[in-house]
């Protein structure tokens, strides 16, 4: 007779494996839903004003030279006249970049969505235009490594799982 341990050992790592998958992939949803109801706040009661964006370029050595923006800085006014200046919050971990003619001091022109209770939390109106698809896009990895470990451990478990122990033989009479 094999002990509990080594009958049940391999399908009990699957099953951890697969429920580590199954948390990461909650995780990935919940970031999602997030980024959506924030954009779908926005969308029903934000108050549009043009802006000005300036865009902080930071580039890396590696195999070549990589750049990406790594902060957004919005400049408006709002519905009340007053200036406002605020970085450009992520949504969903991931910065919305404006794109179009930059001027002489490397500004881009664009329009800014905002809550009128809260003008420091503005966002590109384009960030708007975002659906949860765009959003999930901007963690293809996680989203891969998460259905991975699910469906591997899923699968692993299935494999592993032991056939059930025989049962005692009777003695004829």
């Amino acid at each position: 007779m094999k002990s509990l341990l080594r009958r049940w050992g391999t399908t009990a790592a699957a099953v951890t494996v697969a429920l580590i998958g199954a948390l990461l992939l909650a995780g990935q949803v919940k970031h999602v839903w997030d980024g959506h109801t924030e954009l779908a706040a926005l969308r029903a009661h934000g108050l549009h004003a043009r802006a000005q964006a300036s865009l902080t370029i930071s580039c890396a050595q590696g195999r070549g030279i990589s750049c990406h923006t790594s902060s957004v800085w919005l400049d408006f006014d709002d519905a009340d006249g007053h200036s406002v200046s605020v970085p450009e919050e992520t949504i969903d971990g991931s910065l919305y970049v404006p794109h179009g003619h930059r001027d002489a001091e490397d500004r881009v022109a664009t329009t800014v969505v905002y809550d009128r209770a809260n003008p420091y939390e503005a966002q590109p109106a384009g960030a708007l235009d975002q659906s949860v698809l765009d959003l999930a896009a901007h963690h293809w990895i996680a989203w891969t490594i998460a259905l991975a470990l699910l469906g591997g451990g899923t699968a692993g478990a299935i494999a592993a799982w032991p056939p059930p122990r025989p049962s005692p033989r009777r003695r004829p009479a």
